[in-house]
């Protein structure tokens, strides 16, 4: 007997929790039915999926595998309600997009699309860029904004807009031009400014501070307390992330620069009409 989507779905649920009361949450369902549908799904499979105790829940081998797979067939099932859809740019979709990008692209973007696709309706996913290529993968947004270069894995299509500089910012008073030991700060770990800042610059790990900032807010507010030096991308200047920092000046001159678009599943059928939708980024 094949398996039902809905069991696979609390497969996933409980793969990604790994806690069965979690779980039942994530579903909406009791923590009774979850189980229950579990349950049915390795009588189907005729295997054992889950190890289950009153400490913690372990997948065994063959679960691990199941799992895997099930994304995809849950996947698969999505884009099989996409095809029933009349028409992709007069339904909802889901975007993701990273924080770098979201506060300073978003409104002007919604404004276009809205012009553009007055039946068309969008959410909004905030996330890392990893996070929001396993959601991609998952079929849990249909595309993301993105920041490039970013190496895609396989069955995952970029498609770059346009360039985004990245300036120096500094307090007023600072002079030196040359970034010293210690006096850059970034983003944390995870955020692609991070990276588009090291590549772009050539940074040395010895000029990179201790500190690290969860936020562009948080950074531009150590900046304007002479703590250290950053970049920043011209859209969040141009945004006016810097209006309430007088002593913060950004250098008009920008050496180095990351190009802004989206990725999407390569074998999304809606591709073409995705990159109508992003072209709404360049207005």
């Amino acid at each position: 007997m094949l398996p039902s989507i809905k069991n696979l779905q609390y497969l996933v649920a409980l793969r990604e929790t790994l806690h069965f009361s979690k779980a039942s949450k994530k579903c909406f369902v009791s923590q009774s039915t979850l189980s229950a549908g579990i349950a049915k799904l390795e009588r189907d499979l005729q295997v054992p999926l889950v190890e289950r105790n009153n400490k913690k829940v372990v997948f065994t081998p063959i679960g691990e595998k199941v799992v895997l797979q099930a994304m995809l067939v849950i996947s698969d099932a999505k884009g099989l309600v996409d095809i029933t859809r009349i028409d992709f740019l007069e339904s909802e979709i889901i975007v993701g997009t990273i924080p770098t990008i979201s506060a300073y692209i978003l409104p002007n973007f919604l404004r276009n699309t809205e012009k553009a696709f007055p039946k068309l309706k969008i959410s909004f996913v905030e996330d890392t860029s990893d996070n929001l290529l396993e959601k991609l993968n998952q079929n849990k947004i249909d595309f993301a904004i993105f920041a490039f270069p970013y190496e895609l894995p396989d069955g995952v299509k970029g498609y770059e807009l346009f360039r985004d500089s990245l300036c120096l910012i500094q307090h007023k008073n600072r002079k030196n031009k040359k970034i010293n030991d210690g006096e850059l700060l970034l983003l944390e770990q995870g955020h692609c400014l991070r990276s588009h800042v090291m590549q772009g610059y050539a940074v040395s790990e010895s000029q990179i501070s201790s500190f690290s900032c969860s936020s562009v807010s948080t950074l531009v507010a150590m900046i304007d307390m002479n703590l250290g030096v950053s970049f920043l991308p011209k859209v969040a200047i141009d945004f006016g992330v810097l209006s309430h920092y007088p002593n913060v000046v950004s250098e008009s001159r920008c050496q180095a620069s990351r190009g802004i678009g989206i990725v999407y599943r390569e074998n999304n059928y809606q591709a073409s009409n995705i990159k109508r939708i992003a072209e709404g980024l360049l207005k």
